[in-house]
């Protein structure tokens, strides 16, 4: 029976130029070298579109596609999720999908959501070739990839508990992720308790915007629970949250509360003993 293996021969050293094409040939097979678009003009006018990080969207070409057309499209920053596509999207080692007919439109899986206030960039190119041959030029497409929309309590920012009457002062730090501005709603509930003027604290409803990716809520400078059997709670709660962007007002992820408990003021009553009576 015969050997259906092929013995490969060691290649000796001083056949240098053998050895290296062989070399070469190996990492073609494991690693195919994407081909290039053709030519280079490039038209870079269209105004930059806003995406959300982590978010997968459709893109397609305006102009119908007449049969036989093929296309090359490359992304850097996000990832070509239609069938066919090869690399990591990274400005070394983009995303592409070689000339292919018909190929009108991608879908594109945007870079995972950091939670930040800062905006990366991705790019989106696509050329098409006639059946004859001839090719467009290269169409670009910057994209803004900006972080979902969260507001939280920082997390140093812990409850505590204090005697009635004590002072608080200060503030809580709450954060935000998106793109600014950002509006925000938050509501304060007191439970009975009183300033240090003794004005009952009501419950009270605030929405603020800010450009800023962190906001000051502002504590009162004092407590007072005029209660002398049960504790009483300060609690502020964010409620609402949008970024820039058209929103739905709900806050994504994160802390949304903070709370002070009071505990009532001690008191010692009456003091009593035996004394005279008088006639």
């Amino acid at each position: 029976m015969k050997n259906k293996y092929i013995n490969i021969k060691l290649i000796p050293m001083k056949n240098l130029k053998f050895k290296w094409l062989l070399v070469f040939c190996m990492v073609l097979i494991q690693n195919p070298v994407k081909s290039q678009f053709i030519g280079f003009e490039t038209d870079s006018s269209l105004s930059d579109i806003e995406v959300r990080k982590g978010s997968v969207v459709e893109y397609s070409l305006e102009s119908d596609a007449s049969p036989g057309e093929a296309f090359r499209w490359e992304v850097t920053g996000g990832v070509i999720v239609t069938s066919g596509a090869v690399g990591s999207g990274t400005i070394v080692d983009p995303s592409v999908i070689e000339f292919t007919e018909d190929m009108h439109t991608i879908e594109v899986q945007w870079q995972s959501d950091d939670s930040t206030s800062i905006f990366l960039t991705g790019n989106i190119l696509v050329q098409k070739k006639l059946v004859s041959g001839c090719t467009s030029i290269i169409t670009k497409q910057s994209v803004r990839l900006w972080s979902l929309p969260t507001a939280f309590i920082d997390k140093n920012n812990y409850d505590f508990s204090i005697c009635s009457g004590d002072s608080v002062g200060g503030y809580i730090v709450v954060h935000f992720t998106g793109a600014a501005n950002y509006t925000y709603s938050y509501s304060i509930t007191s439970n009975g308790l009183s300033d240090e003027n003794g004005d009952a604290i009501n419950t009270e409803h605030h929405t603020i915007t800010v450009s800023n990716d962190t906001a000051h809520i502002m504590l009162p400078a004092r407590l007072v629970n005029p209660s002398q059997a049960s504790s009483k709670y300060f609690t502020i709660e964010l409620t609402a949250m949008n970024d820039d962007f058209l929103g739905d007002d709900k806050i994504v992820s994160g802390r949304e509360d903070f709370t002070i408990i009071v505990y009532p003021s001690a008191t010692v009553g009456t003091i009593i003993s035996t004394k005279l009576n008088r006639r």
